[in-house]
């Protein structure tokens, strides 16, 4: 007991009067200035601020897109709306802003690791790659240059305050790069943009690794059936299950269920890699295309349309690999023995020339394309449901191990 109170008393709370200090703010000067903020929301003089106000307000600022402009302020009225009673008076308003700013105000001192009172561009560039985000130089620059509203090359506490005041979500150096990335807009003379460049996904090696795991899991754990599939598929005589799983047996053992799920493995990284970068590629060109930039929301048809395509690209693009998993599941073997991927390879080259490893290619795209499409389509409305519904920073293990199976599987 002793020692947690000397502790306290060593490392005192900060409390809204250390946030106003580094400000450079009076108590009274502060006072105004939230006053003046809650005035512009309420441009009717009601007295309150409802959603729409706030909307309104939010617009005028052209502070996230307009295609989340509605979402965002339907956050922001959640988390000053203290009472739940549908609107906002002033001083729900203020709560929310002593709230806020001391939490804006704590993690800026975590940031500020040298306690200059500043944050510089090193600081900034160590606090996100703790938080497991890389990003390059150029983009650092961008970063700052956007809090940084007098240009000295650092960033103070004030600025630092007015970029994220009415940002309605947990400020952690996560939500914050991707307010930056998402929602916050750079003017341009007369023009609103979405930062160029700032594309690279949080914990990008975390999603990789969990989609390959997962991936790979999921592969191993249903090839006896995918075998047993394929076996079904090539019989020319009436099928029957059991016949064919005690053949499977008898051929190979326990084994034999998992005959050509090396390749099935090898080929989950590659085609979800050129699936989704082609998705992206394709949802960026539709934006463009209707003249809406490519960070627009391209809507359901337009997701749609980007994963059948995608979907079609990734499917010729590994599909040698495919045919020559078939032709190992369905290899007649010899004394038990199947042959290499490599020898098999070569004699479908010598023997069937180059175009055999494409057979079959075009009933495959009929079928990956609305597969694909809707995957893709429904990939990303989830993942969209649950950026707005979980807080980004309480991600767990197992969130990411769901994304990464998403991704994988299919």
């Amino acid at each position: 007991m002793g020692s947690n109170r000397r502790k306290s008393e060593d490392h005192p709370a900060t409390t809204l009067d250390h946030a106003l200090l580094a400000s450079g703010e009076s108590a009274e000067e502060r006072e105004t200035r939230i006053r003046a903020l809650f005035a512009f929301f309420d441009a009717e003089n009601c007295g309150f601020l409802d959603c729409s106000a706030i909307e309104s307000g939010l617009s005028a600022l052209r502070m996230p897109s307009d295609s989340e402009c509605c979402n965002y302020a339907q956050d922001l009225f959640g988390a000053c709306d203290a009472n739940k009673d549908g609107r906002v008076d002033y001083e729900e308003f203020k709560r929310y802003m002593d709230d806020k700013e001391l939490e804006l105000y704590r993690i800026f001192q975590a940031i500020d690791v040298e306690h200059s009172g500043c944050i510089s561009p090193e600081e900034l560039s160590h606090a996100l790659v703790r938080a497991g985000i890389q990003i390059d130089d150029e983009e650092l620059a961008r970063f700052v240059e956007r809090v940084d509203k007098d240009h000295n090359g650092v960033i103070t506490f004030g600025e630092w305050r007015d970029f994220l005041l009415l940002y309605p979500h947990e400020a952690t150096i996560e939500n914050i790069y991707h307010y930056l990335e998402r929602v916050c807009l750079i003017d341009i003379g007369e023009q609103t943009v979405i930062p160029a460049g700032i594309s690279k996904h949080i914990h990008a090696s975390s999603y990789l690794i969990a989609g390959g795991v997962a991936g790979a899991a999921s592969r191993t754990t249903t090839a006896p059936l995918d075998r047993l599939k394929v076996v079904l598929q090539v019989q020319t005589t009436r099928a029957h299950v059991m016949p064919a799983i005690k053949d499977i047996w008898k051929e190979g053992g326990c084994l034999g269920f998992f005959r050509g799920n090396g390749l099935n493995v090898l080929k989950v990284a590659p085609e979800s890699a050129i699936r989704f970068y082609t998705y992206e590629m394709l949802k960026a060109f539709i934006g463009n295309a209707k003249g809406e930039g490519a960070k627009a929301d391209v809507g359901t048809m337009g997701r749609l349309l980007a994963g059948g395509m995608a979907g079609a690209v990734a499917q010729t693009a590994i599909y040698p690999l495919d045919l020559v998993k078939t032709r190992i599941q369905t290899y007649a073997c010899e004394g038990g023995r199947l042959p290499s991927l490599g020898t098999l390879s070569k004699d479908i080259w010598v023997k069937e020339g180059p175009r055999a490893f494409y057979k079959g290619l075009i009933p495959s795209i009929l079928g990956i394309v609305p597969y694909a499409g809707i995957d893709l389509a429904a990939y990303e409305t989830l993942k969209d449901m649950s950026k707005k519904y979980i807080l980004l920073d309480e991600e767990c293990r197992l969130n990411v191990l769901i994304w990464g199976w998403l991704m994988y599987s299919g």
